[in-house]
């Protein structure tokens, strides 16, 4: 086995800047791309990461209901969580 296939599978879950996001973290949208969730109306958006796919992690963003699936690469992990709560 190559001993680079672990990090292999971590990459899947990093964000735009290479950092691992994990199940409830904050994320904030910094690309767009309309066939993967990622609309223009929610560049810059907050959100928390609440589940996982096979390629897409599912957030919930600031003002909205429904979970959102994307691609990792379109998301910053933020460092903290936001102090005021939406939901």
């Amino acid at each position: 086995m190559p001993s680079d296939a672990p990090q292999a599978a971590r990459d899947r879950w990093c964000d735009v800047d290479g950092t691992r996001i994990a199940l409830f973290c904050w994320v904030e949208q910094v690309a767009e791309h309309p066939e993967h969730g990622a609309l223009l109306s929610r560049l810059h958006k907050q959100g928390e990461v609440l589940g996982r796919g096979p390629e897409v992690l599912y957030v919930r963003f600031a003002g909205e209901r429904q979970l959102i699936s994307m691609p990792p690469g379109l998301l910053r992990l933020l460092p903290n969580e936001p102090a005021e709560r939406w939901w």
